[in-house]
């Protein structure tokens, strides 16, 4: 059993067995036989003995934000909020409605209490409205926080997601509800991310969840399939792209055909291997479909709800980068990524320069790990090749080859390697500069064959740019430039220069496994980074 399933389950029973504590222990007011009080005197009492340790419970149903419910009847004086004259009275269905809408965004109703709010709607008992009264506003709390800024804590899941959480204060969202006495359901219904790929993702789900599972034919795991080979396998993969049928068992050209434009709708490379990844994108079910999207869903709510007015966006799953003005792509180009070891983060930052034929500085690590090995082998290769060294401390830069490298381990490295501008040069002809602790930017690369591949993870986590020119010319006609016409005589120049924009652009560098493609169609991607399971076993497991 996967570690964060069998978490889950010890938490599972650890808030069983705390929940029957509760219901042994819990405060006197919202037990059968306790002496008449208000509803007020009830609500006092309980948080009273949440502050002395009480397992924050009511109905049997463990309580998901306790902090925000105490913070939210203090700030009303205990005075209830659904019962009687309460401000919300009569809005508990609204709220079951919202919890059941939820569940189209990819949460679980019973998560918020469905089922318990359902049965204590139709007892009339005092310990039973005093626990609906708590579960209401529980569920309320959670779905506004949940829809606002997400139902999981990024960083819990993702360390490399570094982009800031939205926010949401949903103590006051309820407060502020309870003053409008207003449509609860319509009220959590805004709390949603309002972007159109948001909503065409909650539409795209709806339209699978609608669609049976087809009982099309599984290709079984196993070695690598490719034209020509023969057997069982190759039978299942003809019926699982060509229909029923009885079909020879040779890997011939009508299947290698047909594998390679499954693969190109995939955005896998359509190279007519058949191997793990194909195989996932293959194999994948109804459920499969729903679990990506839900994962990508979950994402949209971690973003900041406003975006400027201008930006630039780099979807690291799709290779793809857009730039973005009032909400209309106004540019867009492959892009090549970090591999999966070397992963691009996720984050934002402000692109505030460019420059045409730069040097690149080597990163230490990379200094260190891929470029001693092949100074130790050939140092003339990497001279050639424009690699200069100088001693920490030194000012003055030498070619690699004048050093020598037998010695030097990666603990000892205390060189600062750079390569020159020219051809050869890994940054190409221009770098597009957005400081951050990552060291990672957009630029040029000297190996445009890749851009050739479907799935164009090869960076050291740069992000390298299929059309740089083209992002040059866009962001300095933005910027009012003068030099927006020129960039190529800048490059031709082969001088080292510097541009700083007036006007520095934001740049959201994000991780979408599901999105909407060009042509505003959802399309899927493989989770090269495997980093959608964790978030549907946390949406799950909430």
């Amino acid at each position: 059993m996967p570690q964060p399933a069998r978490i889950a389950i010890a938490i599972a029973i650890a808030i069983a067995i705390a929940a029957c504590v509760f219901l042994a222990l819990a405060p006197a007011t919202l037990q059968a036989g306790a002496e008449p009080s208000t509803p007020r005197d009830h609500i006092r009492t309980y948080l009273e003995g949440l502050d002395a340790g009480d397992f924050p419970a009511a109905g049997g149903q463990p309580l998901l934000e306790p902090v925000l419910l105490s913070r939210v009847y203090r700030e009303r004086d205990h005075e209830p909020i659904w019962l009687d004259d309460g401000p919300l009275a009569g809005e508990a269905s609204q709220l079951l409605l919202a919890i059941g809408e939820s569940v189209a965004h990819g949460f679980s109703a019973e998560h918020y209490h469905r089922s318990a709010i359902e049965q204590l709607m139709q007892a009339g008992d005092l310990p039973s409205r005093l626990a609906l009264e708590l579960l209401l506003t529980d569920a309320f709390l959670a779905q506004a926080l949940h829809r606002g800024r997400g139902a999981v804590f990024p960083p819990n899941l993702d360390a490399d997601w570094q982009l800031p959480q939205a926010e949401v204060d949903a103590a006051a969202f309820l407060l502020q509800t309870t003053d409008a006495a207003g449509d609860v359901a319509a009220r959590l219904a805004a709390l949603w991310p309002v972007d159109q790929e948001y909503a065409a993702l909650v539409r795209r789900r709806a339209e699978i969840a609608a669609t049976g599972d087809e009982m099309t034919a599984r290709v079984a795991p196993g070695p690598l399939l490719r034209p020509g080979q023969s057997g069982d396998r190759v039978v299942m993969l003809k019926q699982r792209l060509m229909g029923p049928g009885d079909y020879s068992p040779v890997y011939d050209a009508d299947l290698e055909r047909e594998v390679k434009a499954f693969q190109l709708a995939a955005g896998l490379e359509p190279d007519g291997l058949v191997g793990d990844g194909t195989l996932e994108v293959l194999n994948a079910r109804r459920g499969s479909w729903i679990d990506r999207i839900d994962a990508n869903l979950e994402r949209w709510r971690w973003l900041p709800r406003t975006t400027p007015e201008t930006y630039i966006r780099v979807n690291i799953a799709a290779y793809r980068l857009r730039a973005i003005e009032n909400g209309e792509t106004t540019l867009a180009m492959n892009v090549i990524v970090g591999k999966p070891y070397r992963r691009t983060p996720v984050f934002t930052e402000t692109m505030k320069y460019l420059v045409f034929n730069p040097y690149w500085n080597v990163p230490f690590s990379i200094a260190t790990k891929d470029k001693l090995p092949l100074l130790k082998a050939d140092a003339a290769a990497e001279a050639a090749k424009g690699f200069d060294a100088k001693p920490r401390g030194s000012d003055v830069f030498v070619p690699v080859d004048a050093i020598d490298w037998s010695d030097v381990t990666p603990r000892g490295f205390d060189y600062l390697l750079r390569q020159r501008p020219g051809p050869q040069n890994a940054l190409g002809q221009m770098k597009f500069m957005m400081p951050n602790p990552y060291s990672v930017y957009l630029h040029d690369t000297p190996s445009r064959e890749l851009f050739g591949k479907q799935e164009r993870s090869f960076s050291s986590g740069c992000v390298r740019l299929e059309r740089p020119e083209a992002l040059a010319r866009w962001l300095l006609a933005r910027d009012g430039h003068r030099d927006a016409g020129r960039v190529a005589n800048l490059v031709a120049s082969g001088e080292t220069t510097t541009i700083y924009l007036k006007t520095p652009v934001p740049v959201y560098i994000v991780y979408f496994t599901a999105f909407t493609d060009d042509d505003g169609h959802v399309a899927f991607r493989r989770d090269i980074y495997a980093r959608d399971r964790a978030i549907v076993e946390a949406l799950r497991g909430t």
